[in-house]
């Protein structure tokens, strides 16, 4: 009886996702019908790889999803919108184990060839193999087997009733490529809306309109309705900034928060805004050996942490606080709403003496030079010296920092960005052995609570479980969230069809010049 109520419940959870799925229209930006034509210039981060499968950071993603395809695609809001992905429908079994997908027709990729059920396979086939070693290979690790009946039929069967497989196929890194292609370094033979025309790493890239994309907004236009995109790699934020003021560049992807106030003040100028997920972690390696490893060292720093001054200091108050869980008030009822951990110097210091530091401690914290990261680094500085804490602030370039150092130093600051529902956080970072456990955290408790809660079908007993973690998380995790950072992007003003999104990125394909 309990199965077979299951298996209603998850039948209907499926249901009321399908009926999110829109048709894709032009800008929601203007009444106007949107103008092909013109190339867009952008400022940005140099990515690490142009191998779809492999991206772990903001550049990477964005860059992808010009030159690829998602095969299940969300909008904005995180809602299911079938009609911006390869995927045209998809049914799931009573199991809730086995998803079958109606590849979409007529879809070629840049060389001519066209899209099948192979390509599908062979890119889901990749991201999932361990020994291959895509970021997500944990995540889809739930998945037994991929087949195709068809040349437009591709059928998933999973080990256990996921909920969220929908949304797992649209993580960063899920974009289709070519089966038959031999090098991903080099050969960027995607399905996407442009293609590469000229890559100098570490300067530009230039990309051109797809000729043959598939994808038509509401009035029947091909998109996209840009002739090209050029990205400019500028690792200098003030370079970004001075690019767009002046009009070299028309798009800032990531803006730092202390750029909007002279931004919104220029009339040429749009800064957009929306609330996020997106977090920098303050995280301590908790395994043993480490002064972290003990939850009073942990409870102490929490303590003295004003997470209020960081907000405002490092970001503007462009944001929300946070409690020091990877679970924001942008996942809704999923959220344990309670009051933030008020600062408590002299209760710090008592914790510190109780775990042997009476007089005080000496901690190195390693980090990015990009903002707001120096300034969190230097106001959290300033704030331990309060409870004893000597801070030592290690600033170091984003790419070593991700290279070689994040997943071993005591402690560090990580960015995190937003993920349309809170389970990945878990899975990869506070899980037991996580693939990207940076704090060697090991609680079986919350190893517990996690495995039921990416089953859970139940919404309402979903939201308890996460509850309960995140008390975990309050009580002795391994980490302080200072604030949730708004998403924050700005444009020339003469840009349209922008929409602002509670993931990170802008979906370029329906941006256009409105003069």
């Amino acid at each position: 009886m309990l199965r077979r109520f299951r298996k209603r419940a998850f039948l209907l959870f499926v249901t009321l996702i399908a009926g999110m799925a829109l048709v894709v229209s032009g800008s929601e930006a203007s009444a106007a019908s949107p103008q092909s034509g013109g190339g867009l210039r952008m400022a940005f981060y140099a990515p690490a790889t142009l191998d779809p499968h492999f991206g772990s950071t903001q550049p990477e993603d964005n860059i992808s999803r010009l030159i690829y395809d998602f095969f299940v695609f969300f909008d904005e809001d995180y809602e299911l919108e079938l009609g911006r992905g390869l995927a045209e429908s998809y049914d799931v079994d009573e199991s809730g184990a086995v998803w079958t997908f109606a590849v979409r027709r007529g879809v070629t990729f840049h060389n001519g060839k066209e899209l099948t059920a192979k390509d599908v396979k062979f890119s889901f086939d990749r991201l999932r193999d361990p020994d291959i070693g895509s970021p997500i290979a944990g995540t889809l690790s739930n998945i037994t087997d991929i087949s195709t009946s068809d040349d437009h039929t591709v059928v998933f069967t999973l080990e256990d009733p996921n909920p969220d497989f929908l949304y797992d196929l649209f993580a960063y890194q899920a974009k289709v490529v070519d089966a038959d292609n031999e090098n991903f370094n080099t050969n960027w033979n995607g399905t996407g809306p442009f293609v590469v025309e000229n890559y100098l790493p570490e300067d530009r890239l230039v990309l051109s309109r797809n000729p043959n994309y598939w994808l038509r907004d509401d009035q029947g236009t091909q998109l996209p309705y840009l002739d090209g995109v050029e990205y400019l790699f500028l690792a200098d934020e003030s370079s970004q900034l001075e690019a767009l003021r002046g009009g070299q560049v028309q798009l800032l992807m990531f803006l730092p928060a202390e750029f909007v106030p002279e931004l919104e003040a220029n009339p040429d100028i749009d800064v957009h805004r929306r609330a996020s997920n997106f977090s920098y972690v303050l995280r301590m390696r908790s395994d043993e050996g480490r002064p972290a490893a003990d939850n009073r060292v942990r409870q102490a720093l929490k303590l003295g942490t004003d997470r209020e001054e960081m907000l405002i200091g490092a970001a503007g108050g462009l944001g929300v606080t946070g409690r020091d869980t990877p679970i924001g008030p942008a996942f809704g009822a999923y959220y344990l709403d309670v009051p933030e951990l008020g600062r408590d110097v002299e209760k710090a210091k008592a914790l510190l003496a109780e775990a042997g530091y009476p007089d005080g401690l000496d901690i190195t914290i390693h980090t990015q030079r990009d903002s707001p990261v120096p300034a969190m680094a230097t106001i959290w500085q300033q704030q331990m010296a309060d409870i004893g804490v000597n801070v030592n602030v290690q600033l170091v370039p984003t790419e070593i920092y991700y290279g070689d150092m994040w997943m071993e130093v005591d402690f560090g600051f990580t960015d995190w960005g937003p993920r349309p529902y809170p389970q990945p956080y878990l899975d990869l970072a506070y899980v037991t052995g996580g693939d990207w456990s940076e704090t060697k955290y090991s609680n079986p408790r919350l190893d517990e609570l996690a495995a039921q809660a990416g089953k859970e079908i139940d919404q309402q007993k979903r939201a308890e479980l996460y509850h309960e973690i995140q008390r975990i998380f309050i009580e002795e995790g391994p980490i302080i969230v200072p604030f949730f950072l708004d998403n924050l992007y700005a444009t020339r003003s003469n840009i349209g069809g922008v929409r602002p999104s509670a993931g990170m990125s802008l979906d370029l394909r329906l941006f256009y010049f409105e003069d």
